[in-house]
């Protein structure tokens, strides 16, 4: 994607070189970049956020996997204990 779109930067580049010349070309070069670091700027935002709440997720499904695999051994270890002494 990234090839994509340095490609299509570059064909874009040559035809205003042909059509308007280096004033026209430098104006779109600084277009391209400044759209570029508004982008980046937003999305590292966006990105930070997004990933901090999965992980926040993760760690959720995480302590309750292990506090219900707790309470599932104590209650084997219970059942355990009453037939052990059901036969003793």
């Amino acid at each position: 994607m990234l090839k994509l779109f340095c490609g299509m930067i570059i064909g874009s580049l040559i035809t205003m070189t042909l059509l308007g010349g280096a004033p026209v070309a430098d104006k779109v070069i600084k277009n391209a970049q400044t759209i570029f670091e508004t982008q980046s700027s937003q999305g590292s935002t966006t990105l930070t956020i997004y990933l901090l709440a999965f992980l926040a997720f993760l760690l959720v499904q995480l302590a309750r996997s292990i506090t219900k695999q707790n309470k599932q051994t104590d209650l084997v270890i219970q059942k355990l204990r009453r037939n052990r002494m059901r036969t003793l």
